[in-house]
């Protein structure tokens, strides 16, 4: 989020090129105003999980690839329930934060695509996790466009730890039904490498180095 002074326009997205007139986050309004407390929620989040994986890494030894799921005993010390809300709440957040920035630019100029077009091109994968797990787990609702596999996948354990980082999901279930074989899967992704890559296209002015732990 800056400002030009010679140009007199802020930059929302660096890497789509979407600017809107005026410093709109000097006093920001409506619209802007989400878009301030998103991203706040959004650096909480990232900065809750940073601590979490260095935790985990202070566990762990440094020259082994680590792949740890669920109620894995390598998680002991994590506080795994808050993680997993954790990612609820940062693909919810960062859904809210793509689609307004998108259909700002839309509303601005209506040969961008539509907003859930832009979501969808940003960040597919949280879109995915949000729609089948955050908003609702897809076991809960028995959407005909989620098959048994996929409805199971939703409601499972899914913290994964592999080398510096938590990610949910990874993992495809099989289930048979009628003597046919079905599988299903959540999208598997990252906070941390995740909002990284919203920095460099949102907030490049911020450093791309993770931050040490909180207290």
């Amino acid at each position: 989020m800056s400002m030009d002074a010679s140009k007199q326009f802020t930059t929302l997205d660096y890497i789509d090129d979407i600017k809107v007139a005026g410093d709109v986050f000097a006093k920001p309004v409506n619209e802007y105003w989400a878009l301030v407390s998103l991203k706040e929620g959004l650096d909480f989040l990232y900065k809750q999980t940073v601590r979490c994986n260095e935790m985990m890494l202070a566990q762990a030894n440094p020259k082994v690839r680590i792949f740890a799921m669920g109620n894995s005993l390598l998680l002991t010390g994590v506080p795994k329930g808050l993680l997993t809300c954790a990612f609820h709440w940062y693909a919810i957040s960062a859904c809210q934060y793509v689609r307004t920035v998108g259909s700002i630019a839309h509303k601005e100029d209506k040969s961008r695509p539509e907003a859930w077009q832009y979501l969808k091109a940003v960040i597919p994968e949280v879109l995915t996790f949000r729609n089948k797990v955050a908003a609702h787990y897809a076991w809960t609702m028995n959407h005909s466009q989620d098959n048994i596999a996929e409805q199971s996948a939703s409601i499972m354990p899914m913290l994964t730890f592999s080398d510096d980082s938590f990610f949910i999901g990874g993992y495809t279930v099989s289930q048979r039904k009628k003597g046919k074989e079905i599988c299903g899967s959540v999208a598997n992704w990252s906070i941390t490498k995740v909002h990284n890559q919203l920095k460099e296209r949102y907030w490049p002015e911020q450093s791309h180095s993770e931050p040490r732990s909180i207290g």
